[in-house]
């Protein structure tokens, strides 16, 4: 299996442990059977740039029966969210174009803002901590709390037993027994992907942020020292202007379609 696509390639590795991914001739199909509602772990990408709704749509429809929603991904570093998708979102498709950034200089270390630390999580109490930050900073970005909570619980457990299994490592910022900010990444030969970086409201604009990118990056400097660091992030968000201000660099588009259940 080859995937041009750097933000693609390291979205499978993180799921690596918990999905399996068939390889077709024109698709990649992702399963991801304990969680399957997890919509961006349960999805086709097809190998081209060629948007074909009808086809594409009726393509995941017979490899995922029993699913409500509808995602699909193309392997094509050089697409960009316009008018060629416009059939999509007629028919109730959100597409998301996001920014790959990648750390291919040095980056810009920062230290912990004086009275916090960074560390590995260690222990049911840290990792509840994580989980709870996680539920918290996704009801802010607007999601239903109903929904989000019992997705973002699962997903965390999945990602601990990742970590427990040597794949990554999930960090946290703690003012003293306080967790204010927490991410994680996981690493394999080609690339060190981060994932789900949160800090709390009331430590924002501290430079949390890069402190925690900071021991991310050294940790995969110890252990894949050839990946290429890699984060994403809502095209022009100010999520993306911090991982710049790091050292990160845009790489490419990754762009995907989602239809929701419902």
């Amino acid at each position: 299996m080859t995937i041009r696509s750097l933000g693609l390639a390291s979205d499978l590795m993180v799921l690596s442990g918990l999905s399996r991914v068939e390889t077709h001739h024109d698709r990649f199909v992702v399963r991801t059977p304990a969680e399957p509602d997890f919509w961006y772990g349960n999805m086709v990408i097809f190998r081209d740039e060629r948007i074909d709704p009808a086809r594409q749509i009726a393509r995941f429809e017979a490899d995922f029966p029993q699913a409500g929603h509808v995602t699909l991904g193309w392997d094509a570093p050089e697409m960009r969210p316009g008018p060629q998708h416009a059939a999509l979102v007629a028919m109730g498709f959100e597409i998301h174009g996001c920014d790959v950034l990648a750390l291919t200089g040095p980056l810009q270390a920062a230290a912990p803002p004086e009275g916090l630390c960074t560390r590995p999580l260690d222990g049911d109490e840290d990792w509840a901590r994580a989980t709870a930050l996680q539920i918290e900073t996704g009801i802010e970005e607007g999601h239903a709390e109903e929904m989000y909570r019992p997705f973002a619980m699962r997903r965390m457990t999945a990602q601990r037993g990742q970590v427990a299994q040597g794949r990554g490592v999930w960090f946290g910022a703690f003012d003293g027994a306080a967790l204010v900010g927490d991410l994680g990444i996981f690493a394999d030969a080609r690339t060190a992907r981060f994932q789900a970086v949160e800090t709390r409201a009331s430590h924002r604009r501290r430079g949390i942020c890069a402190a925690l990118l900071t021991a991310g990056v050294a940790w995969a400097a110890r252990h894949r020292p050839g990946a290429v660091p890699v984060i994403v992030a809502d095209a022009g968000s100010a999520a993306g202007r911090v991982y710049r201000h790091c050292g990160f660099a845009f790489a490419e588009t990754m762009v995907t379609a989602l239809r929701p259940p419902g």
